[in-house]
């Protein structure tokens, strides 16, 4: 019996992933459009850009791979099948793009594709340019595993490769869904309104797709922003603009920063079931929020991911959820 691919929320109880892996990482140049990233972070692009990461930071990319593994484990454990990503085959597919910025990252497994519904959207809209070419990593494994599953598959549209803050860009960092409300985070860094609109008109009814405005210093809604279960959100309301009127009654556990820490990525959890999560170990006052209502919580290692930009959330591409 084929097994169906479909998500309707990000609760139901997870049952089928796509991981990517640490291959080749390689800093990114500088573009204007990285503007929200902390200065040392822009430094670091600008004095390293085009080199193999694991040469600039050797610790680093090793505690990354460890993280990255340790959160497979993670999920195996809790009865999740995962897939991994292969690297890129092609020296063509590696250097994609590359006149206009060179870099490779491909372990940010949410940003893969999206389902919703039983509509599988590979995403091929990412506003970096660095970051386009991980469809050509995704691409052989998704489409093996979508092969005589009923579903509808579909790619967003490529953007230009001469860069228009205005053009479609769809990150699933920024999509959220709670059944036919589906929410789309819009910061200026990643995902457009043009996205948002493309992602309306795809679906069609009954969805109901929404923005949300974003601090221009955020990426992804998902770095500040969870649907953590029904009617529970996680989120840091100074960077999360005014939210829409489905979600203004839900209960809200807020992250901030305090003492000189700042707890953003304490919103970037996984939902395993609607009584379990997993997420970043250093959070422990937000576990803790979660563990009073009734919630489990799995912390794990992701310093290092998320130096990267990838928390739970991020690293995980769902494939399949219950209802």
């Amino acid at each position: 019996m084929v097994t169906t691919v479909c998500s309707f929320n990000e609760w139901g109880k997870l049952r089928e992933v796509v991981i990517g892996i640490e291959d080749n990482t390689i800093v990114a140049d500088y573009l204007p459009i990285l503007k929200w990233m902390t200065q040392e972070g822009i430094n670091d692009f600008k004095k390293h850009a085009g080199m193999r990461s694991i040469e600039v930071d050797t610790r680093r990319i090793l505690r990354l791979r460890k993280q990255l593994e340790n959160h497979v484990k993670n999920l195996q454990k809790l009865g999740v099948k995962v897939h991994r990503t292969q690297p890129m085959r092609h020296p063509e597919e590696k250097r994609f793009l590359n006149d206009i910025q060179r870099g490779n990252m491909l372990f940010g497994g949410a940003d893969f594709f999206r389902v919703i519904g039983s509509n599988v959207i590979l995403l091929n809209s990412l506003r970096l340019p660095f970051r386009r070419k991980q469809v050509f990593a995704v691409r052989p494994v998704i489409e093996k595993l979508i092969r005589d599953r009923d579903v509808r598959y579909a790619a967003t549209p490529p953007p230009s490769p001469h860069y228009r803050k205005d053009d479609l860009f769809l990150e699933n960092g920024d999509i959220m869904a709670d059944g036919n409300n589906i929410y789309v985070g819009i910061s200026g860094n990643s995902s457009s309104e043009a996205g948002a609109a493309w992602l309306q008109q795809f679906l069609g009814k009954p969805y109901k797709v929404s923005a949300i405005k974003l601090h221009p210093k955020t990426l992804h809604i998902d770095c500040v922003c969870s649907l953590t279960r029904p009617g529970l959100l996680t989120y840091y309301p100074d960077l999360v603009g005014e939210l829409p009127k489905e979600l203004k009654k839900w209960d809200k556990i807020k992250v901030y920063k305090q003492k000189g820490e700042d707890e953003a990525f304490g919103a970037n959890t996984l939902t395993i079931d609607t009584k379990t999560v997993l997420m970043a170990e250093q959070y422990e006052r937000v576990a803790d929020e979660y563990r009073k209502r009734g919630i489990t919580v799995i912390t794990e290692p992701l310093d290092a991911t998320i130096e990267y930009g990838s928390g739970a959330r991020c690293l995980t591409g769902v494939l399949r959820r219950d209802r």
